[in-house]
């Protein structure tokens, strides 16, 4: 006997926001799993990366680049600021703007988990073209893009 996938559960794991959301977490689990040997989790090594190609970053510029609201950011880089990974610094032109800077510590330590992350992404394009992929990230950014429109909809 043939079981049928009800409709409506057909029509959910269509839905685009259920697809990208079910990938996130598949990904972002097991990659979290590989940053537990380097003591960091999902959110921080997020905030380091975002650092390590990104430099000296105020808190606003770094919520953005690392997907972190700012009270959980402030969390985060205090976290990573205990590990001697991250440290705070005031603008020599402006004495009321801090910019977070990786430490020598926190560069070395990223530069470490870069091929893991690079690993990971491998894993997941295996049996996409180069053209699958250009056309991947072309599409996600346009989704990002347009989700700033949701924003307007509250």
């Amino acid at each position: 006997m043939i079981m049928k996938t009800p409709k409506r559960q057909q029509e959910l794991e269509q839905a685009i926001p259920f697809l990208l959301t079910r990938a996130g977490s598949r990904m972002g689990n097991a990659f979290a799993k590989a940053l537990k040997a380097f003591d960091l989790n999902l959110s921080e090594w997020r905030v380091c990366a975002s650092l390590l190609y990104v430099p000296r970053q105020t808190l606003s510029e770094l919520s953005v680049h690392s997907s972190s609201d700012i009270s959980a950011l402030s969390r985060i880089i205090d976290r990573l600021e205990s590990q001697d990974l991250v440290k705070r610094e005031r603008s020599a032109t402006d004495g009321r703007s801090i910019k977070i800077v990786l430490t020598r510590k926190g560069e070395e330590l990223a530069q470490r988990i870069v091929p893991i992350a690079k690993q990971h992404e491998s894993v997941l394009l295996s049996g996409f073209t180069a053209s699958d992929v250009q056309s991947l990230r072309s599409m996600l950014l346009k989704l990002y893009e347009n989700a700033g429109a949701l924003d307007d909809l509250e």
